[in-house]
């Protein structure tokens, strides 16, 4: 009896340490599928490697990215993303080549600077959603991965500043998402992709049984589930989209097994009438440094495409501050139809030829309308001199030519069915498709109400400007928080009576009268910015004649911030700097040209 409880204890002993050595079932099963969301961490030169919160994914997912020298030395410049997808087998293997290729053609000037985002895609995730649920791929790429980078490094946060390249199950993947998400990717590379196919019935590169695995793996054995996340499927349902907005292409050596769907495929976008390149390399297997190598520089022409520098031009031409000046169109009047309502902008400067320019969107004050600002503003000379194009955007009409944008809270009953925000995304939007606009270096400004929409519209769409600049204006709330941090030049007169910096209601009546909500102090407004950027909070100031500037400079170097900076005129009234006085009495900043001085400010900001 008393040797019962030892062997009991004996027991119970070998039984908890089997335990405590043995793996779960549920964690064979997961590493058995492919299925580790944390892999081990490559070493390769300007290589890190991360991991972040998925809840897609219910734990930690890791990637790696690449980030360009530029990045380091151009403290407030953002840059566009390519996100490498990766082929069967969890492409841990080949990262450190394709990392070193890309850092050789950008040092070398062929490709603009961008990070390289090497997404985890699994052994055999396929970047799509599986449909039992336990690998959702595309859920945790397009809803947390993209944000995640875009929230911790200094990119262009915007379909503009986003490429998806990939090989083999990558070039699938790359085509699914990139036809599925065309507004959140602006360039598709498709490079010996699979399995592009109708059906799954037979792998190209490893016959019938591993494709009948793979498909009850992924797709849960269903043909028609297949089908419906199939890029053929994708492509037909936003053809449109794609065809509007999308660069494409597909590439594939002749040896490649998979050369035959790839030739279905694109001839399948040709019917759909997707517009896209077709690239058949002589002698080339499937092999994605092979393919990379026989594509040679071409491969580097697209990619200036992508990011939107034409063919042929010089990267480190493209990267200066201030471009030769290429040729001019006349002007132009852009006509949009926003919301069923009738809207248009003035262009002057565009270019005439395949260059890409940076674009000044000048917003008129309240009353005003484009003809108007152009002619008191100053902006025409210092675009020519500069070689970027002044875009004078015209608000809302409400009577006797008399125009007004819509911030909420001044002149709302005037234009309160106006969206300016539809406005200037779709201004923007044509600017950079139809009028050579860099969209990496978009920047606004604006006068009076024109400033408070530029102050408007820099809190929601940061991520699509490059910096801006509102002019004696004020913002009348702090409710909303811009996306990004967004360089930012507020100037402003100590002398104004309309938009007085102490905040609170205007002294002008009329202005009083339209006005439904107290101007924010200046102090407070600076304050906001420099959380927003980041900024220091101890100015650097420095004063010439009436003007003075505080220059808050991003926190740390290499930190994801923006210079927050303001100017205050001891002086100065009401009106655009520089321009003549509207009314008796109303003298604006005359220390300085409005248009010089916000040009300065923008010439070296990028996206």
């Amino acid at each position: 009896m008393r040797q019962a409880p030892l062997a009991i204890t004996l027991f119970l002993f070998m039984f908890m340490v089997a335990l405590s050595t043995a793996q779960p079932p549920a964690q064979r099963v997961e590493s058995q599928s492919g299925k580790a969301w944390v892999t081990p961490e490559v070493k390769a030169p300007r290589v890190s490697f991360h991991t972040f919160d998925s809840d897609a994914a219910k734990g930690k997912v890791s990637y790696h990215i690449y980030t360009p020298a530029a990045y380091d030395r151009e403290g407030q410049r953002r840059l566009p993303v390519v996100y490498w997808l990766h082929g069967s087998g969890g492409g841990l293997a080949g990262l450190a080549k394709v990392a070193a290729y890309f850092d050789a053609a950008i040092e070398a000037g062929k490709t603009p600077p961008c990070f390289v985002v090497f997404v985890n895609g699994l052994v055999e995730g396929m970047y799509v959603d599986w449909k039992d649920g336990s690998a959702p791929m595309e859920t945790m790429i397009v809803k947390e991965l993209v944000p995640h980078i875009d929230a911790r490094y200094r990119t262009i946060a915007t379909r503009e500043g986003r490429l998806l390249d990939g090989y083999s199950m990558g070039g699938y993947g790359a085509a699914r998402l990139g036809f599925k998400y065309p507004d959140l990717f602006r360039a598709v590379s498709i490079m010996g992709g699979g399995p592009l196919q109708a059906e799954l019935i037979q792998a190209p590169r490893a016959g019938r049984q591993r494709a009948a695995e793979l498909l009850k793996q992924v797709y849960g054995g269903d043909q028609e589930y297949f089908k419906n996340v199939s890029p053929r499927r994708l492509a037909e349902q936003n053809a449109e989209a794609i065809i509007k907005g999308s660069l494409v292409r597909q590439v594939c050596g002749d040896q490649d097994e998979t050369f035959g769907p790839n030739r279905d495929f694109h001839e399948h976008l040709e019917r759909l009438r997707i517009p896209h390149t077709w690239t058949v390399l002589p002698s080339v297997d499937h092999n994605p440094m092979k393919t990379l190598e026989a594509l040679g520089d071409s491969n580097w022409t697209f990619y200036r495409a992508a990011f939107g520098q034409p063919p042929g031009e010089d990267t480190a031409a493209s990267n200066a501050i201030t471009a030769k000046p290429s040729p001019a169109k006349p002007d132009a009047i852009i006509k949009l139809k926003v919301k069923e309502q009738e809207r248009r902008a003035i262009v002057f400067n565009s270019s005439a030829d395949s260059s890409r320019r940076p674009a000044v969107i000048v917003l008129h004050g309240g009353m005003g309308n484009a003809v108007q600002m152009r002619a008191t503003s100053g902006f025409d000379k210092v675009a020519k001199a500069n070689g970027f194009m002044a875009v004078y955007a015209e608000g809302t009409d409400f009577g006797g030519g008399r125009h007004a944008w819509n911030t909420g809270f001044l002149l709302r009953r005037q234009v309160q069915d106006a969206d300016d925000i539809a406005y200037f995304d779709t201004l923007i939007d044509t600017l950079v498709s139809e009028h050579g606009a860099d969209p990496t270096r978009i920047y606004m400004t604006g006068g009076s109400n024109g400033g408070m929409m530029t102050y408007v519209y820099a809190v929601a769409r940061a991520e699509r400007l490059a910096a801006v600049a509102p002019v004696v204006a004020s913002m009348f709330t702090f409710d909303d928080v811009p996306s990004v941090p967004l360089p930012i030049l507020m100037i402003n007169g100590a002398k104004d009576e309309e938009v007085p910096i102490e905040g609170g209601m205007s002294r002008n009546p009329l202005v009083h009268r339209a006005q439904e909500a107290p101007y924010k102090p200046l102090n407070e407004v600076v304050r906001f910015w420099v959380q927003v950027n980041k900024s220091e909070t101890t100015p650097k100031t420095v004063t010439m004649g009436t003007a003075t500037t505080s220059a808050y400079p991003i926190a740390s170097e290499g930190a994801s911030g923006a210079v927050t900076e303001y100017v205050v005129d001891s002086e100065g009234a009401h009106g655009w700097p520089g321009s003549p006085s509207r009314r008796e009495g109303v003298v604006p900043i005359a220390s300085f040209s409005g248009a010089e001085r916000v040009w300065e400010f923008f010439k070296d900001k990028h996206r």
